[in-house]
């Protein structure tokens, strides 16, 4: 029994973390090219608003999906155009982009479906892999699992090649360490920069849709919940590398993943409001001993202009 108890715990842990993961890998990409990813919590709104409706009208996951990969990076683009073309404050532009697409998406919500809320949608089932699924007992944690899940863990080292092994990646990181470096040799600083945001732009809009379509079925108003924070805060802890972000971005499932489970033992006399905290609390543990020695890109938050 209690083996069972665990094995469920990491199934849950590996499912539920995607979301930050794909924020966090994300958030990567946009802040070693110099961007701050403030926005990245109204990319998953608007994403996972956009998946839902598109799911609604033409019940094709697919479709769905690519809407909301689409969304994400369309907004990422406004973003990247203010902050990276204007010279805007990134910051300043960041929050206000997430207060807007959180407003955005609540009154469409109640444009499109009033007090009755959203239908639910048709769920994402999950995808065994003949024989390694029957491996003993990691088979049906890790081989068992929804195909966005796949995609996700597929992702992370395909995303660290990209950003640690190719020509791409190595201008993308120059022009967030020393722009008027990299324009002398001949790179792009503003091509580069917007590349980078609105791949995280992608990223954002992938995890807002896997939160909608596979894990909650449905959207609610503010349904990221502070995903797109935890995702920033992992990037940050993994030093900007896809990898070590994605291992903080699992230990954030984790700790959500616990906080859903300790909602359901009622026997346990711990205020639900304290047991909703949980994955907060790490994150500010994280802030506090971990945050403060990580470097950022020399380039970060700084407008470059050409001369």
């Amino acid at each position: 029994m209690g083996m069972a108890v665990v094995l469920e715990f990491l199934n849950s842990m590996i499912r539920v973390s995607v979301p930050v993961i794909l924020v966090a890998v994300g958030v990567c990409f946009s802040e070693k090219s110099g961007v701050f990813a403030m926005g990245s919590e109204g990319y998953m709104l608007i994403s996972a608003f956009v998946s839902v409706v598109v799911m609604i009208q033409t019940s094709n996951h697919f479709v769905s999906i690519a809407m909301g990969i689409c969304a994400g990076m369309a907004v990422a683009a406004v973003f990247s155009y203010f902050t990276v073309v204007l010279g805007a404050d990134q910051v300043i532009c960041g929050l206000g982009s997430n207060f807007v697409m959180l407003g955005l998406t609540s009154s469409l919500q109640r444009l499109f479906w009033g007090t009755t809320g959203i239908p639910r949608i048709a769920a994402i089932n999950p995808i065994a892999i003949p024989l390694l699924s029957d491996i003993p007992f990691v088979g049906n944690m890790l081989f068992n699992q929804p195909f966005l899940t796949y995609i996700t863990y597929a992702l992370i080292p395909f995303a660290w090649w990209i950003m640690f092994r190719s020509s791409f990646g190595l201008n993308l990181r120059a022009v967030g360490e020393n722009p008027s470096c990299a324009d002398t040799l001949g790179v792009n600083v503003r091509r580069m920069r917007v590349r980078g945001v609105v791949i995280g732009g992608a990223f954002c809009g992938l995890g807002g849709a896997v939160l909608a379509l596979s894990q909650v079925q449905s959207f609610t108003e503010n349904i990221s919940g502070g995903r797109g924070w935890l995702g920033l805060i992992a990037a940050t802890f993994g030093g900007w590398n896809p990898l070590a972000a994605s291992g903080a971005g699992l230990i954030f499932g984790a700790a959500e993943s616990l906080q859903l489970r300790l909602q359901i033992f009622s026997k346990i006399s711990i205020s639900s409001y304290v047991i909703l905290l949980i994955p907060y609390i790490v994150a500010v543990v994280f802030i506090m001993f971990v945050g403060k020695s990580k470097r950022h890109p020399a380039g970060l938050g700084k407008h470059y202009r050409k001369v």
